[in-house]
């Protein structure tokens, strides 16, 4: 293969991929290090009337879980309460209508009684650090973001397999060069060995 395209390609698909790699880099050490950040966030409360044409959505005593999609998405419009992952559940023996939305550092939790017309949302946000941490994770992030690490995981594929070919013609320096990749292999494995002991 051409000598000059492969280092093209190494060098460019190292730039493409820097930012991340770098967010990915800083969040590695805020994830192994959360003691050392104390922004724990806030904290709110709100109880909020829920208007007739939610109300008039289903059958709220034969088919609670029908309508809870309705109430998010009047949630959504009115109230900015979105989320990345959504999980409703009704108790039965509450007569209530539970509803979890979780995004990266944050989640909501709602509570609505078909029979007061009343919704209460609990909003709990982490701070910053706790943002960066669950997309380091992909954690509550949708799909866009799901989709951007795996495109920028296939680049970084590019860009190692690529800086290993381009050694392969460095005779002077090919045996060194592979020395180092193999220790650095070996000290990573002996790192997840050492990891798994009880």
């Amino acid at each position: 293969m051409n000598y000059r395209l492969l280092r093209t390609v190494h060098v460019y698909s190292s730039v493409v991929v820097l930012a991340l790699v770098l967010f990915f880099a800083v969040t590695g050490i805020t994830l192994n290090h959360r003691d050392w950040f104390t922004d724990r966030g806030s904290a709110v409360e709100v109880y909020l009337q829920v208007p007739d044409t939610v109300m008039q959505a289903t059958d709220w005593q034969a088919r609670p879980l029908d309508g809870a999609d309705t109430l998010r998405r009047w949630l959504s419009d009115q109230h900015d309460l979105t989320g990345g992952t959504v999980i409703y559940e009704w108790d039965q023996e509450e007569q209530l209508l539970m509803i979890d939305i979780k995004r990266p550092g944050s989640y909501s939790s709602v509570e609505f009684s078909p029979f007061s017309a009343e919704v209460a949302v609990f909003h709990q946000r982490n701070g910053l650090v706790a943002v960066m941490n669950d997309l380091h994770m992909g954690r509550y992030s949708g799909v866009w973001w799901r989709l951007l690490l795996d495109i920028t995981a296939l680049i970084m594929l590019v860009f190692i397999v690529t800086g290993l070919w381009l050694v392969v013609p460095q005779k002077k320096r090919r045996g060194t060069l592979f020395k180092v990749a193999a220790a650095g292999t070996g000290i990573l494995a002996a790192g997840y060995w050492i990891a798994l002991l009880p």
